[in-house]
């Protein structure tokens, strides 16, 4: 079973990866939050830092790119080149308005006319692996039906589903029976991706599509960061869970002051990280309310080392 690192916008970039694999465990793959080219340039430019290769030293990432033309996938192809990357991803799947109504992420998967240009533009001149991450479709599962064929049409690396609609952002119930019907119409290899956060969700899609056998998990790790030592069957005592979270999170407040300049914006970074991992704490949600509260450095450190330490 492969288990991999879902690319979560200003939460698993290049700071929690590398974080991460240093001091709690390793993925099979790691994706970097999308790069979006737009006009024929990076939309924001300061994305393609997180796939430098001096900011991916413990693992490299599969770079992902979010655009709606293969002359952008062209210039986003040049970066990784760049940096010796022999493989990416084409994110299908972003659900943000900002993103879906640039026809863009999610926003592509009812236009498979637009889709099947951009592949067959990109797959004519290309010289890397490319794998899909996408949806079950914008606004009703049928729209993937149309998109199979044109999957099944290029030589894709493998097909990442997310089975809900882009409209239901990260809401609602995934489409699991509609997965399981349209996964084995791919002649790609498949990965599951979507709300898991135990052992148990994955033996449940294991049970309904055992051929499933990749994973992609996201939200779960940062939840859960010491589910991927249990799906592997690695046994952690006390102390060393104690001082592997202790040192992930030094790390990431190190990768931090590098980055941002200021307490404010480093906060506002570890607020965000907090949103999802207070739940690996018994107290979680007293420790959220009180880092929320911090407003220097100094004060945060001194909320989250006592959780740390507290830890039973």
């Amino acid at each position: 079973m492969q288990i991999y690192l879902a690319p979560l916008q200003g939460l698993t970039d290049w700071i929690f990866r590398e974080a991460y694999t240093e001091h709690i465990g390793k993925f099979d793959k790691t994706f970097s939050p999308f790069i979006r080219v737009q006009n024929g340039d990076f939309y924001r430019p300061s994305q393609c830092n997180d796939i430098l290769p001096t900011n991916n030293t413990f693992q490299t990432p599969v770079p992902q790119f979010l655009g709606n033309k293969a002359d952008a996938f062209q210039r986003f192809e040049e970066l990784c080149l760049q940096h010796q990357y022999t493989e990416v991803n084409i994110n299908l799947g972003c659900p943000f308005s900002r993103v879906v109504d640039k026809s863009m992420g999610a926003g592509l998967l009812s236009q498979p006319a637009r889709i099947a240009e951009m592949l067959e533009g990109i797959f004519s001149n290309t010289k890397l692996k490319i794998s899909i991450k996408c949806r079950l479709g914008q606004d009703e599962t049928s729209e993937f039906e149309e998109l199979i064929p044109i999957f099944n049409n290029f030589p894709l690396e493998e097909v990442i589903i997310h089975p809900r609609l882009g409209k239901q952002m990260y809401k609602g119930e995934v489409y699991v029976d509609e997965f399981v019907r349209y996964a084995p119409l791919l002649k790609h290899s498949v990965c599951y991706n979507g709300d898991i956060t135990s052992i148990a969700d994955i033996e449940n899609i294991k049970s309904i599509s055992p051929d499933i056998n990749k994973f992609m998990i996201g939200r779960g790790i940062l939840q859960q960061p010491f589910l991927l030592a249990e799906i592997r069957g690695q046994e952690l005592t006390h102390d060393q869970r104690v001082r592997m979270i202790r040192d992930f999170h030094l790390s990431v407040i190190e990768y931090c002051k590098k980055k941002y300049s200021g307490d404010l914006h480093l906060l506002r970074r570890f607020v965000e990280l907090w949103a999802y991992h207070y739940e690996a704490f018994e107290d979680g949600r007293k420790i959220f309310k009180n880092l929320k509260k911090c407003n220097t450095l100094a004060k945060y450190e001194g909320v989250i080392f006592k959780a740390i330490n507290d830890i039973k």
